[in-house]
């Protein structure tokens, strides 16, 4: 099961989390993830504001991409609906979830079209290389997701 949390819901369940006495309730890949991407260190929770995936840099705080070294120049849309997908790597996401997250209130008006147009364009920026690896991927009929091929 899958639940696109917002970010203090994301706190809340990682406190629950590790203030459980009995951590053997949750598988060990569940735990190690917690553990790597929200940066739990000395029992405080870090936020998650850099990412590496292959030759893909994200830092949320600068709001800066980078792609084997060369930095990215990306709109607020782009760059937020890149959050979005990395943050829910391999996870498929709907033209309905991408549409709320990135365009907040907003979203009614989005179609799917405005979608596909704005991650090509991602797409296209994020492809500095024919050997780079294709990062956003669309689901047909569904939705994108993010995968570095790694």
């Amino acid at each position: 099961m899958f639940a696109l949390l917002d970010t203090e819901q994301q706190k809340d369940l990682l406190q629950y989390i590790l203030n459980r006495e009995n951590l053997s309730d949750f598988p060990d890949i569940f735990l190690c993830t917690v553990s790597k991407c929200h940066g739990f260190q000395n029992g405080s929770v870090q936020p998650l504001l850099e990412i590496r995936e292959g030759d893909l840099y994200f830092c949320l705080e600068e709001r800066t991409v980078c792609v084997g070294g060369q930095e990215i120049e990306l709109t607020a849309k782009e760059f937020d609906a890149l959050h979005l997908l990395i943050v829910n790597k391999k996870r498929v996401l709907t033209f309905e979830t991408i549409a709320y997250h990135v365009w907040g209130e907003e979203y009614i008006d989005v179609t799917p079209k405005t979608i596909h147009n704005l991650l090509s364009r991602l797409r296209q920026k994020l492809q500095i290389a024919p050997e780079a690896p294709e990062y956003v991927i669309s689901v047909r009929g569904v939705g994108y997701k993010f995968d570095a091929g790694i």
